[in-house]
């Protein structure tokens, strides 16, 4: 999962988290000038060294856009086949009367992309995130996203819930008012039935939960989105997703750098990269960035002894290795 991209140039300045909406997506924009007065190689190395130490806001931050277009993000997706083996969820190009197009052309997550959605159905698709400090202090941990709804009004409905222990506990984020004290709704609450009559937009912060429901750091929080209809055809077109965008984080908690967490070996290496930890860890985070600075790989629940490289370019790249109380930063080359 990508979360930061850096352009590709020489000198570093300064730096932004910019959302570029043609992209769909979050950037880390830099400004730099030109010059052939220093070495590229170790200039980089520079340059992608300040931004891996400097990148979150605080020990942890992750965020990512949904758009359905690509396959950004999608590994948090699973659509639920084992409650409903006939699920309606689709991902696609709309193709209905009502459903026509997407947010961002072209595909959304819809109630079948063709058909009116079916009778007697609970079809679900669930989003899966590793839970940071923004749920453990608590400070931002953002929902957001698009709707567009065509249904038989109160009858045929979709729902939003949230899980903060891996699917045993439930919270409606919509329609449970136990809840509402501890949820900052920057929009309207969503109305998932009757008609939206085009694209409506939400946005949730439900930091709040996480001491309330101790949500520790590392922990699996899972959103739940369902739609549900009666024994009458309406011949309608359902419930559409799109452009989904999740944040986590906290600020001003500063990172303690320990580079003897870890060692790496063997240094260069081709096929497998193992990780060495000098203590035990229950939360483990690793990061790799490439030469540019460009995020290639990340496994915010490591468990391993070890990383599968061989896929890696040959080149020079930078180790994030993490746990609760401090990180450090490993350099290794990969030579195939």
């Amino acid at each position: 999962m990508q979360h930061y991209k850096l352009l590709p140039q020489l000198i570093f300045l300064n730096a932004e988290f910019e959302y570029v909406p043609e992209l769909q997506r979050t950037v880390f924009r830099t400004k730099f000038v030109s010059t052939k007065l220093y070495k590229m190689k170790n200039l980089l190395l520079i340059i992608f060294l300040t931004i891996v130490a400097t990148q979150s806001f605080g020990q942890w931050m992750d965020f990512y856009e949904l758009n359905f277009d690509d396959s950004y993000g999608i590994e948090h997706l699973k659509i639920d086949t084992v409650s409903n083996p006939s699920t309606s969820w689709q991902i696609g190009a709309p193709q209905k009367t009502i459903f026509a197009s997407a947010l961002s052309i072209p595909n959304v997550i819809v109630t079948d992309t063709v058909n009116s959605y079916p009778i007697n159905d609970t079809s679900s698709f669930l989003i899966h995130n590793v839970a940071g400090y923004g749920f453990v202090w608590p400070h931002t941990v953002i929902l957001e996203g698009n709707y567009f709804v065509n249904s038989d009004s109160l009858t045929d409905y979709g729902t939003i819930e949230f899980s903060p222990d891996n699917g045993n506990t439930w919270v409606d984020l919509i329609n449970d008012p136990t809840y509402d004290p501890y949820l900052m709704w920057s929009y309207p609450k969503p109305v998932l039935t009757g008609n939206s009559n085009g694209w409506k937009h939400f946005y949730l912060n439900l930091a709040e939960l996480g001491p309330l429901f101790g949500v520790q750091l590392g922990d699996t929080v899972v959103y739940r989105f369902t739609f549900i209809s009666d024994s009458v055809q309406t011949n309608k077109d359902g419930l559409m997703f799109d452009n989904f965008h999740f944040e986590d984080y906290v600020e001003s908690i500063d990172e303690i750098q320990n580079n003897n967490l870890i060692s790496l070996f063997p240094n260069p290496t081709s096929e497998q990269l193992l990780i060495k930890q000098k203590s035990s860890s229950s939360v483990q985070t690793i990061q790799i960035f490439d030469f540019k600075g460009q995020l290639v790989y990340e496994n915010l629940n490591f468990t391993g002894q070890s990383i599968d490289i061989k896929h890696f370019k040959n080149g020079v790249y930078m180790l994030k290795y993490g746990d609760a109380n401090a990180y450090c930063l490993k350099q290794f080359i990969v030579e195939h």
